[in-house]
């Protein structure tokens, strides 16, 4: 048996995971509604949602990231993608066994920029969502943070998804 391939491999596997883990040093993990929980960068700051513990707003300056629960702020599937929207991209992923959306595109509002990245966990075709995020900035660099913060969602273990 040949060990250098497996040092290698191995190596490769750590400095994978160092990389990663480096990326995300000092975030803060958050527990929502004691179901979801997520990584953010520590200076994000939760503001008060009024005794509503369907959703939670946290703000870095401009940067907003909106977390709602059973519940999506997206339009309708069917009418997802409108007109305003630019760059617009799509794609399905799962988490935790769970089907979820993401979407990036930006929109002109006041005359500035604002990206937006979105996610939606469950069957948004149906209505049937069970987490929203939705991160908005003046900072096209923050679509980027976003897909870190979408990838760290973590879920109970779902029931299996009727078609």
């Amino acid at each position: 048996m040949n060990i250098v391939p497996f040092k290698f491999l191995s190596l490769v596997v750590a400095l994978v995971v160092s990389l990663q883990n480096s990326s995300t040093a000092g975030w803060q993990t958050v527990h929502f509604n004691e179901l979801v929980s997520f990584r953010l960068p520590s200076d994000f700051v939760k503001r008060d949602s009024n005794g509503d513990d369907t959703r939670a707003e946290y703000y870095k300056g401009q940067t907003k990231l909106l977390v709602v629960w059973r519940k999506t702020e997206s339009p309708q599937y069917d009418n997802r993608r409108q007109g305003s929207m630019h760059d617009y991209q799509e794609s399905t992923t799962r988490i935790r066994g769970q089907r979820a959306n993401i979407r990036t595109y930006w929109q002109t509002v006041d005359t500035k920029r604002i990206y937006r990245a979105e996610l939606n966990v469950g069957n948004w075709e149906r209505g049937e969502v069970q987490i929203y995020m939705r991160l908005e900035s003046d900072q096209a660099a923050m679509v980027e943070l976003a897909d870190q913060i979408f990838k760290s969602v973590t879920l109970p273990i779902p029931s299996p998804e009727r078609p």
